[in-house]
């Protein structure tokens, strides 16, 4: 969520014109004209959707002396949390076919761009083992080339835990480590100039937002995913917050207690989404395990 660079729309939905194909262009003779040919293009849209929640607490929590921190404290960081946890799953996961309220995330958004921004690894719909032999390491690596290369400009590789330590013995294993120090004290922070990052967990801090247990497309869930970004308020992937607002934590009472008992409100409230205007800022590399079998 902090890698993501944010801007700020006026209303529920933000529309923009995303090229679709190009006029063409060439040679006249002298005295000669030109053939007239227009672009084609398509208007695009992307919609808000409001994400928050609301914590509850009794009255007597604001007369507790904790030695430490409030009970009312901790919970609106425990609600914080939910939300930047939410956030960063519907970043990848989101897709309104499943929940019409949420925004669609990458592998939604990347399913509608053109073939090339998905690379598949998955031989005869089984996944490829990277770690089984130097060949599939370097298929591996000349995916990483290849996603960047699509991309033009890529700006972020996100993977899960499991993809981003086993990267290092990709390198090992070529040959790609100089020497001892790098072995057991660099950490491999990047590709290619590109930030690798972990996306992490889901708020239930065990599942993984990229899984492991992707469908290759034999009908199991051995497989999982790594996604090349460029991110940037130009027309590259980027979120997209109400004017005004960004995320508004508020009393919805105005300090009153509840009507159904001694109790007060806390709301945290967000009106966000994603929009990626070009249909090249995103690519999916599937289809393959981080292991040797």
């Amino acid at each position: 969520m902090a890698s993501i660079p944010f801007k700020d729309v006026k209303g529920l939905q933000v529309s923009a014109t995303r090229w679709q194909t190009l006029p063409s262009a060439g040679f006249r003779t002298y005295g000669g004209g030109y053939t007239e040919s227009s672009g084609r293009t398509e208007d695009v849209s992307d919609t808000l959707a409001l994400l928050g929640g609301d914590v509850k607490y009794d009255t007597v929590a604001e007369k507790v002396e904790a030695k430490s921190e409030s009970p009312i404290v901790t919970q609106m960081k425990m609600k914080t949390k939910a939300v930047a946890f939410t956030f960063n799953d519907t970043f990848f996961n989101g897709d309104q076919g499943v929940n019409p309220d949420a925004f669609e995330g990458l592998k939604k958004r990347v399913s509608n761009m053109p073939a090339r921004q998905t690379i598949d690894l998955a031989s005869s719909t089984d996944s490829l083992k990277i770690l089984a032999s130097a060949a599939n390491e370097k298929l591996f690596l000349d995916a990483l080339h290849q996603a960047i290369k699509v991309v033009d400009g890529a700006t972020h590789i996100f993977c899960n835990e499991n993809t981003w330590i086993k990267f290092g013995s990709v390198l090992r294993d070529l040959g790609l480590s100089y020497n001892v120090v790098e072995l057991y004290d660099r950490r491999w922070e990047t590709f290619a100039g590109v930030p690798l990052v972990d996306v992490g967990l889901k708020s239930d801090k065990s599942t993984e937002i990229i899984t492991s247990t992707e469908d290759p497309g034999d009908g199991g869930n051995d497989a999982t995913s790594i996604y090349v970004a460029r991110m940037d308020t130009d027309d590259g992937l980027c979120g997209i917050q109400l004017a005004g607002t960004s995320i508004n934590v508020y009393d919805p009472l105005n300090g009153n207690e509840m009507e159904a008992g001694p109790q007060r409100l806390r709301r945290i409230d967000w009106a966000v989404g994603l929009t990626a205007p070009s249909q090249y800022s995103i690519c999916r590399i599937k289809g393959f395990k981080m292991a040797a079998s």
